[in-house]
């Protein structure tokens, strides 16, 4: 990639430049995702089709980066100025749908690569005779300097410390005073210091190492079926872990034998997607759905038909070892057995069972429905499979997902 090789030639500014500069109508074609340089790839045609499940954006800021082949003297020129900054400095992509809304995509099309295909080839086709759309040839507008000041409060806060949102604005404020030409000289200036800097080293190693992280050499086995979680323990720990479980669309059995505790529990995940719909950031009928995935029980029985359990109790291996002993007896063949510990030994743990192969730890980090690492934690006798499931079960639950072993 570029990060470890360098930019190669000729430019993409330049390609992009004499792309725009085409008498022709040039029309992208898109279909999954256009990120980054992809992005900037399609503003720099005439006119954008995409399918519905495209997802368009400009995620540089989460490498410490801006994007910079035009993207920040582009989007600003179709979208305006506010609703560009907060495109890039979110570093959230958006779906076809709402790419269309705000003028990103001029045609959304129904259907697979080929349907985009054709469909571009008709759009572009629709646009020969017409003047084509140069977004170098426009200026954005300027929404005044209080609001590029509050911008840049707003995510000094949301970003604290984070270079790359304030050298945004800064490109984007270009964007509004000056020719394109010049905006981009903006644009390179503050993409090379960013691209120098430390914090954006630091991202782009942690973006790849998250990656690489969940790639086990060797491992070839599938996972196992991922629909119904049982979860011990209705803790702050065991909730969080029902939470992430439900919000992935699997079935949960949250258990605990103390049915106090139990109620206790179910009220605690109740306040806190409560507070997601008093914040917006989730609708009272998502929470209902959310809440509906998950059962609450007091008896072991009721994980007769759980493909993976995830123990949830206090440090104490004599309880822990009582409790996996009760899942061997009462837990179907091949259900992931795993074990939330922070500490104690998962061999000792899995001797309790008859079926060490299915155990293995799946140490969440406190609150779980929040922080986003899972490791999980291989015993000597964990069967491949087991790892292949635990590992699926952390991409499905959308965690960075590492493998360890057992100390």
């Amino acid at each position: 990639s570029e990060f470890s090789s360098g930019m190669g030639r000729p430019s993409l500014v330049a390609v992009l430049n004499d792309m725009e500069k085409s008498s022709k109508p040039i029309v992208a074609a898109i279909d999954g995702v256009a990120l980054g340089g992809g992005c900037e790839v399609s503003l720099g045609c005439h006119f954008r089709v995409a399918s519905t499940r495209t997802q368009i954006g400009l995620p540089e800021v989460n490498l410490g980066l801006l994007p910079g082949a035009g993207g920040t003297q582009r989007m600003p020129r179709i979208i305006g100025v506010e609703s560009a900054i907060d495109f890039m400095c979110s570093g959230v992509p958006v779906p076809a749908a709402g790419a269309a809304k705000v003028g990103i995509v001029d045609k959304v099309i129904e259907g697979d690569k080929a349907a985009v295909l054709k469909g571009a080839v008709d759009f572009a086709a629709s646009k020969v005779g017409a003047e084509v759309r140069r977004l170098c040839d426009v200026t954005a507008k300027s929404p005044g300097n209080d609001v590029f000041d509050k911008k840049r409060k707003q995510y000094a806060k949301a970003r604290p410390g984070e270079a790359a949102p304030q050298a945004i604005i800064t490109c984007i404020a270009a964007s509004t005073d000056r020719a394109f030409d010049q905006g981009m000289q903006v644009e390179g200036k503050e993409f090379k210091l960013l691209m120098a800097g430390d914090q954006s080293k630091a991202l782009q190693y942690m973006f790849f190492a998250e990656r690489e992280c969940a790639k086990i050499p060797g491992l070839s086995a599938k996972p196992g079926p991922m629909e119904h979680v049982g979860v011990i323990g209705a803790g702050l720990m065991g909730g969080g872990i029902a939470m992430c479980c439900a919000e992935a669309g699997m079935k949960v059995t949250l258990l605990d034998v103390d049915a106090k505790n139990l109620e206790r529990g179910m009220n605690v995940i109740k306040k806190n997607y409560q507070r997601s719909v008093e914040r917006k950031s989730k609708t009272q009928a998502k929470v209902d759905a959310l809440l509906s995935l998950i059962q609450p029980s007091t008896k072991y029985e009721d994980f007769a038909n759980c493909d993976i359990v995830v123990e949830a109790v206090y440090e104490n291996m004599d309880l822990k070892k009582k409790i996996f002993a009760t899942l061997d007896q009462v837990c179907k063949p091949g259900c992931m057995l795993a074990s939330n510990t922070s500490y104690l030994n998962i061999d000792a743990i899995a001797s309790a069972t008859k079926r060490p192969e299915d155990v293995i730890g799946c140490h969440f980090f406190s609150p779980a429905n929040v922080m986003k690492l899972l490791e999980n934690v291989r015993g000597t006798k964990t069967s491949p499979k087991t790892i292949a499931t635990a590992m699926a079960f952390g991409k499905k639950i959308k965690k960075i997902t590492c493998l360890v072993g057992n100390c």
